[in-house]
């Protein structure tokens, strides 16, 4: 718990939910960064000369020339057009400049709030932590871009669910935040700590699947099997599976990873809905929270099919997203409401 003056705390509160706010824009463009295919468009990293996107014919020219000399060019978009490519920068550089906007929107409100002495010591280990996951963020998105740049016009899925990962975990480490901030003033109990533990667990369960989720989004899975309930006809693609040793197939297999998504989500939505009834039997203390997250997990999995069956239609993967971490989030509330009255 985060124990600060009640005055100041409505002052950072605001801060931390416009941040909030960005950051899920942030996932978000991201997420089109993604589906676009537009994050090799932008061939290498300069985290503080590279503001400035090409500003004229020349440097466009220059720009476009240095993407034809990498696979994704040669390999996928050869028949690409000046107009195109601009289409594909725009994302990506987007999301890059995102980054640094919101580098500025920690920076300097956190400057401000600590001179005017506005921040204990506990609250302001906790935003640096948010601070140094930023930069980290940053560098791993690098890392991410560079794993497309060498034969495969693709990048590590793995990578890229570290990426994904790490936004996740910078928006719920500062949602939590912000709720120890909202919740400062309120006594800590123990009268739900067989629900807070399974509460966790869910929460454990949702980043799992958050990492599957950009698993299948890495190895485009979806152009593979685009079928439900089966796998391309198929009850449980066990014959697709041919990596040795057999686990990695469900961390490197189209089948595999997809088959680990689609089923972990029955088992989310499964202890999602017994949590919620069991909750709800022996208090009404969270119960339209609990009504909300089950009305999230089940609207994502719609939208999860529907992602699928329509081959990652922008539209439908973005909610499918944005489900996701407004999931997270209610989940997140839940858990820190139960331990406090």
């Amino acid at each position: 718990m985060i124990m600060n003056n009640n005055s100041n705390n409505k002052n950072i509160v605001i801060w931390l939910n416009i941040s909030i706010f960005f950051l899920v824009i942030m996932v978000m463009i991201g997420g089109i960064t993604r589906l676009t295919d537009s994050g090799l468009s932008m061939v290498d990293w300069k985290p503080i000369t590279g503001i400035l996107p090409p500003l004229n014919d020349t440097q466009w020219a220059d720009s476009f020339n240095e993407y034809k000399k990498f696979p994704e060019y040669k390999q996928k978009n050869i028949d690409m057009s000046l107009s195109e490519y601009k289409y594909i920068y725009f994302w990506e550089y987007l999301h890059r400049m995102m980054g640094r906007f919101f580098g500025l929107l920690f920076l300097i409100p956190f400057s401000f709030f600590l001179m005017l002495g506005f921040l204990n010591k506990k609250i302001t280990k906790h935003l640096l932590l948010i601070f140094v996951l930023g930069g980290f963020q940053g560098f791993i998105g690098w890392y991410m871009v560079k794993s497309g740049l060498v034969n495969n016009p693709d990048v590590s899925h793995y990578r890229l669910s570290l990426h994904l990962f790490i936004a996740f975990v910078i928006l719920a480490y500062t949602y939590k935040i912000k709720l120890s901030l909202v919740f400062y003033n309120i006594k800590k109990i123990n009268n739900y700590i067989f629900y807070n533990k399974l509460s966790q667990l869910i929460i454990f369960l949702l980043f799992v699947q958050v990492i599957f989720g950009a698993f299948n989004a890495g190895l485009k899975t979806v152009n593979i099997i685009s079928t439900f309930p089966f796998y391309n006809g198929m009850v449980f693609p066990v014959s697709k599976m041919s990596i040795n040793p057999f686990w990695l197939n469900f961390f490197e297999n189209n089948y595999g990873v997809q088959f680990v998504h689609r089923y972990l989500a029955f088992i989310i939505v499964f202890i999602i809905s017994y949590f919620t009834y069991k909750i709800n039997l022996k208090s009404s203390r969270i119960k339209l929270e609990s009504q909300y997250v089950l009305s999230l997990i089940l609207y994502q999995c719609i939208f999860g099919v529907l992602t699928l069956i329509s081959n990652a239609t922008i539209v439908f993967a973005l909610i499918h997203q944005l489900l996701a971490v407004l999931t997270i989030l209610v989940m997140i509330k839940i858990n820190h409401k139960m331990k406090y009255i």
